[in-house]
């Protein structure tokens, strides 16, 4: 027997008025719309389980090779520093990448990894840059992603 059902039984028998009745019947719509609700966001909300946090520099001529791998749980402490991150790349890399149109001063880094451990992240793709490096002549790849 549905809730609605057993609504109008107790209306029936007395138990409440059809005020009462009304207003749980609204109640109960109410509540089912916002149920319908939830499982819609939730099923729209795919979660991804990323394990590692990446990045990978490499080069045209290989003389530049780095691949740093981060476990996923260890960037809730690295979240407390992200703000800080900027201040990481070296200063003719900045103005290089600024000169490029891109301003990483306005990456919200706590907020990626924010997305990133609750597996909200759209794309897991987050940075992707080249640069050409004129000491060694070669165009250099900087890939951050998560996997």
């Amino acid at each position: 027997m549905s809730e609605q059902q057993k609504i109008l039984e107790m209306i029936e028998k007395g138990q409440i008025t059809a005020a009462e009745g009304m207003e749980l019947l609204e109640a109960l719509k109410t509540t089912k719309e916002t149920e319908t609700i939830q499982v819609v966001e939730t099923e729209t909300t795919a979660r991804r389980n990323y394990k590692f946090f990446k990045v990978k520099v490499t080069s045209d001529n290989n003389a530049v090779n780095v691949n740093v791998n981060i476990p996923i749980r260890l960037l809730t402490t690295i979240s407390e520093i992200a703000d800080k991150m900027t201040n990481m790349v070296p200063a003719d890399a900045r103005r290089e990448m600024e000169a490029k149109g891109i301003d990483i001063s306005s990456i919200d880094f706590a907020k990626i990894i924010e997305e990133v451990i609750n597996g909200t992240l759209d794309d897991p793709n987050i940075v992707d840059v080249e640069a050409w490096d004129e000491s060694h002549n070669a165009m250099v790849k900087v890939r951050v992603y998560v996997d």
